[in-house]
């Protein structure tokens, strides 16, 4: 589903990077954890556009070799009733407040340009808390830009539910939802201005992005993306990645060293670099490698 600089951008799109791979591993989204067992677990984009498929061939191959598609959350939960009133309870205001009430005049006057260019009415954005609002005008933003299309979280998700392949998440939607809809709150101008700096560039980065990461480049993805946010909203990346890691090892401990196996997909910014969750498996005691397929259109699988 972050950090003031991109967070909402990327909280639609969640083209993160995979922080400080080694050079060599470069050429594959998908990684290989072993213990007594072993699962697959790769980085994955929320939103593609059409053109963005097939998927790199890599992600088909770990989901034939695998028993379990593991997500983040459950994506079905999140059009369930009660997520769907919480969403309407946390993402807009109440008592009479609005948004113009918690920003300063400029960037309220920046937010309601982006919103008349993007024909979305103010009246409703003035409803909202920041980070909704924030959101809303990213995801119409990506629409703007053809980035219409579930990506890879939603496209193993409905593979799953078609093949009566057992789904996991690693937290609840509830959860989810209120970490994302509460970003922003203590710093709301900061959060704002940030975001829709990065919106009004939005092509130029989702195009760098997906075609970084069809390519295995992580390293550039981390450079563009993770570590500008980790240096300016050092909070909402605590929240957002190093918090939620950490809540995630013990069911990733537990996969590593069961008899089934699991093909876990995370946002990629979740995996690289010091707080990422490679390094965390690797300090645990697990063998982490990448997992390559020598031809991408079907040939043997690197073990």
């Amino acid at each position: 589903m972050f950090a003031v600089r991109r967070v909402l951008l990327f909280a639609a799109l969640a083209v993160l990077s995979l922080a400080l791979v080694p050079a060599w591993a470069a050429g594959s989204p998908v990684w290989e954890v072993r213990g007594e067992g072993s699962f697959l677990i790769g980085g994955t984009i929320h939103m593609l556009r059409p053109r963005d498929f097939p998927l790199p061939a890599v992600f088909d191959r770990a989901y034939d070799v695998t028993d379990t598609v593991v997500l983040e959350t459950d994506l079905g939960a999140l059009v369930e009733p009660d997520i769907q009133r919480l969403i309407m309870e946390r993402g807009f205001q109440r008592g009479g407040r609005t948004l113009a009430d918690d920003l300063r005049p400029d960037t309220w006057q920046r937010l309601t340009e982006l919103a008349e260019e993007l024909d979305i009415g103010i009246s409703m954005l003035e409803g909202m808390r920041p980070a909704f609002a924030g959101l809303t005008l990213a995801r119409a933003m990506l629409a703007r830009l053809g980035v219409t299309e579930v990506g890879t979280d939603g496209y193993f998700y409905r593979r799953a539910r078609a093949d009566g392949r057992p789904l996991q998440g690693l937290e609840s939607a509830r959860e989810q939802i209120l970490l994302l809809l509460s970003l922003g709150d203590d710093d709301p101008d900061r959060f704002l201005d940030a975001n829709l700096e990065d919106l009004q560039r939005a092509s130029e980065l989702i195009n760098e992005a997906i075609h970084a990461w069809r390519r295995g480049d992580f390293e550039a993805l981390n450079e563009r993306l993770i570590e500008p946010s980790r240096r300016e909203d050092p909070i909402s990346y605590r929240r957002l990645f190093v918090e939620r890691n950490a809540a995630w090892m013990p069911k990733l401990e537990a996969f590593a060293d069961s008899q089934q196996r699991e093909f876990v997909l995370v946002g990629a910014g979740h995996l690289g670099g010091d707080d990422g969750l490679l390094h965390a498996l690797r300090e645990a005691g697990y063998e982490v490698q990448p997992w390559r397929m020598d031809d991408l259109q079907g040939g043997r699988v690197e073990q």
